[in-house]
């Protein structure tokens, strides 16, 4: 198993390590740390067009190999990679690339998510990896996941996250099944409890976010997650930016499950 962090820098991106080393050591996987060398950050140039110097190149690309050698001097063990173009992109072909199983960013919370990882790039990384996505907003996780939130329009992706997540269950976790809005589909929500002592279901007549919100405000919860739609937008329930707002919002991990990660 490979979990992949991709870092931007700051203490913010690099938050989340401890999380992910607790993760790693629990799954015995190897951890990944990547940073990408973005040419055209901050200087409004059409990267088509920009042209830089050979030794301006060349310290970029030097700079970012001394600051994952110190990262991965001061949270050993991991593996260090470093790319050069669109973080975003750069993200999805080394998760693809080295086979990754999950990928953990940082994000900023209401006013955006960290430096280079704003709206469009996590976004896109969640619903298009070939991985699930692990966001996460505070560095102040809890050790283990005991409290797991499922928002679901009763669509089939969403359902399938329960039987996704089998390596974030412990003994003692409890699953929430959450429906919000017009509270249809209770009988399927009610056959995916059944039988499964760990897993409960609930429907709340406000609609999704303000739904996942009002919940989130009332009970303990250490892990939301939730599906994608892909490419051509979210699912149902979570068109336009949904998984955006819940992931700036919430307090705890949104684990966000894309396209052809969730078979049946």
């Amino acid at each position: 198993m490979k979990i992949l962090v991709p870092l931007d820098g700051s203490p913010r991106s690099e938050s989340v390590l401890p999380l992910t080393h607790r993760l790693a050591e629990r799954w015995q996987a190897e951890m990944l740390a990547l940073r990408v060398v973005d040419p055209t950050a901050g200087s409004g140039a059409d990267p088509l067009v920009l042209a830089l110097s050979q030794s301006t190149y060349q310290q970029m690309i030097e700079d970012a190999q001394e600051y994952l050698e110190g990262v991965a001097r001061s949270h050993p063990p991991m593996r260090t990679l470093h790319e050069v173009g669109a973080p975003g992109a750069c993200i999805q072909e080394v998760a693809r690339r080295e086979g990754c199983d999950l990928i953990v960013m940082a994000t900023h919370g209401h006013s955006g998510f960290v430096r280079w990882l704003w709206g469009s790039v996590a976004e896109g990384v969640a619903r298009g990896a070939v991985c699930p996505t692990l966001l996460v907003r505070s560095p102040d996780t809890p050790d283990a996941f005991r409290e797991i939130l499922i928002p679901t329009d009763g669509s089939a992706p969403s359902l399938e996250v329960a039987r996704h997540l089998g390596r974030f269950i412990g003994p003692e976790t409890r699953v929430t099944l959450l429906q919000c809005g017009d509270g249809a589909n209770q009988e399927e929500l009610r056959r995916q409890a059944d039988g499964r002592p760990w897993m409960r279901w609930e429907c709340v007549a406000t609609p999704a976010p303000q739904g996942i919100f009002d919940w989130l405000v009332k009970n303990e919860c250490d892990l939301v997650a939730m599906s994608t739609h892909g490419r051509d937008g979210l699912a149902h329930l979570w068109s336009g930016s949904k998984v955006e707002e819940v992931a700036r919002q919430s307090k705890c991990p949104v684990l966000v499950f894309p396209p052809g990660t969730l078979n049946p």
